[in-house]
């Protein structure tokens, strides 16, 4: 009974770690959807807000960047944001992202352009830091963990 329930207690620890290192690879891919969001509205720039809706819809993404797009959609039609849905999203990313959401469509198609590139360069730096984080500590995590299992489960032998 006892080494069962010390396997029990190691597959636990390691599914805790497994949920806290999700969130980096949940930040990394909310990044990069979220760049070729802005890649398409670059490429789209004449878009009306019928048709911003319909794109929005057809938009795929995983959960986190599927409430970016929602947010987005109450937005166009209620002109609030709130992106607390967004776990993974810092307070000043929050507020940065939501700084982009209302300065798109704002100018002309030259000045938009140069808008979306300079958010697109600051949406690269950050999904490099995720992508950083993302193979530097999930493996750290899990690593640590069943370390951390392990002793534990030598202590209490």
């Amino acid at each position: 009974m006892k080494w069962f329930l010390i396997i029990v207690l190691i597959c636990v620890i390691m599914l805790i770690a497994m949920g806290v290192s999700e969130q980096y690879k949940d930040k990394f891919d909310f990044y990069s959807n979220l760049k070729s969001f802005l890649n398409q509205f670059k490429l789209n720039l004449s878009f009306k807000q019928e048709k911003i809706t319909d794109f929005l819809k057809n938009t795929q993404g995983k959960k986190y960047f599927k409430q970016f797009v929602l947010a987005y959609e109450d937005y166009l039609s209620t002109d609030i944001i709130n992106l607390n849905k967004i776990k993974v999203l810092e307070q000043s990313e929050a507020t940065e992202l939501e700084n982009i959401i209302k300065n798109i469509g704002k100018h002309d198609a030259k000045n938009e352009i140069k808008q979306l590139d300079t958010f697109l360069l600051e949406i690269d730096n950050k999904l490099a830091k995720a992508q950083e984080d993302k193979n530097k500590l999930c493996p750290m995590i899990l690593k640590l963990s069943l370390l951390f299992a392990i002793g534990l489960a030598i202590i209490l032998i």
